[in-house]
């Protein structure tokens, strides 16, 4: 049987009770481990019966990259677990900040059940052109709120939340440049800093959902976690690894457009919460 160990980074407490659901039922059939990573501090019951599952309380100084680099380093100490286990990082929004559904369901398992010895597994996103990181040029990246791997690969790619690393004369540049409106990182190439800054601030209302009326640290603190996201691609590849898209082809292609399209129509309309 399948191991597989599932790290998940919590913030959202009227998110957790579908989180957990969703996670147990696409890893039916496996033999999993869970650890959940608590960065609100207030989500962690006082009781956990699932001999599967294990709680911490996360830092949450770098979001779900921070609670993940702490969640991997626990289930190391408690399960040293083999070079071909199957890692799972995920965070609480990818059943609530996308629609999530039985097809959804599928390709996580797929993904799980055939995971190959070389490759990294997620949603791989594009602006349809190339971008560069450290002048390494590529075009598309995993979206950070679920990707897999074999451990073996997984610890290439370690510590994931590189920004805590940096010195306080390049946040406070990072910073600077968002009070003017506009994002610009040292490494990242000129037409990345562009679209991240139409995402970051976005107009009509076509970006960032959480970009309206929110604070300069929040959105450095978003920053940072895109900036943890481009890394983390730039990291697969410098490291000849495949970054595979669940969503590869054209139907899941057109079934993960219309997925996103409609909850951001959804969202937008306040259609949902």
């Amino acid at each position: 049987m399948i191991k597989v160990n599932v790290i998940v980074a919590l913030y959202y407490p009227n998110y957790y009770q579908r989180v957990r659901e969703e996670i147990i039922s696409f890893l039916q059939g496996f033999d999993y481990f869970i650890v959940f990573v608590d960065n609100n501090r207030t989500v962690k019951p006082n009781i956990e019966n699932n001999k599967n599952v294990t709680w911490i309380i996360g830092s949450n100084i770098g979001g779900e990259f921070s609670a993940w680099d702490e969640g991997y380093d626990l289930l190391v100490n408690m399960k040293n677990p083999s070079d071909d286990e199957i890692i799972v990082f995920i965070n609480d929004t990818f059943c609530h900040h996308h629609f999530f559904t039985c097809f959804d369901r599928y390709l996580y398992r797929k993904a799980i059940s055939t995971c190959e010895d070389n490759n990294i597994y997620g949603d791989v996103n594009s602006i349809g052109e190339f971008f560069s990181v450290y002048d390494r040029h590529f075009s598309s990246w995993v979206s950070s709120y679920f990707f897999l791997g074999r451990k073996k690969n997984i610890d290439k790619l370690l510590p994931l939340n590189k920004q805590s690393g940096m010195d306080a004369e390049y946040m406070r540049y990072l910073s600077n440049a968002l009070v003017s409106k506009r994002v610009d990182v040292p490494i990242f190439s000129d037409k990345l800093n562009q679209h991240l800054t139409n995402w970051l601030f976005p107009v009509n209302s076509k970006g960032w959902y959480g970009a309206r009326n929110v604070s300069q640290q929040l959105i450095l603190f978003k920053l940072n976690a895109i900036i943890n996201e481009k890394l983390l691609t730039y990291n697969i590849i410098e490291h000849d690894l495949l970054l595979t898209n669940i969503y590869h082809g054209k139907i899941r292609t057109l079934y993960n457009s219309m997925r996103n399209k409609l909850y951001f129509f959804c969202k937008n309309n306040k259609l949902i919460g």
